[in-house]
């Protein structure tokens, strides 16, 4: 039985997941950014405060997210990981036998 594992895409799927978690850190400065160039346009502050309202209620599903994020992550770097030993131990494993012969 062969077994296909095209470790350059999930390489490319945990750099994509590293993205979406620093993306998720830096969402709630971005936020807070926002509500400081809305300010309060002609003495109002509507838009603002929905943008506050809808930073207070997604907060805790990004959270969720993140820490989901960070567990894929964590299971894909450690699949990527073992491959790559288990390739460098098997290749050293080869040289030995070959050069033993």
């Amino acid at each position: 039985m062969d077994v296909l594992l095209d470790r350059a895409r999930l390489r490319d799927a945990r750099d994509t997941l590293k993205t979406a978690k620093a993306d998720f850190d830096d969402a709630a400065s971005i936020n807070d950014r926002l509500e400081d160039a809305i300010g309060n346009p002609q003495g109002k502050s509507r838009l603002r405060d929905r943008v506050g309202w809808f930073e207070a209620n997604w907060s805790g599903n990004r959270d969720d997210l993140k820490e989901a994020v960070e567990n894929v992550y964590k299971r894909l770097d450690g699949i990527i990981d073992g491959w790559d030993e288990w390739e460098a131990e098997a290749t050293a494993s080869l040289e030995v036998k070959e050069g033993g012969s």
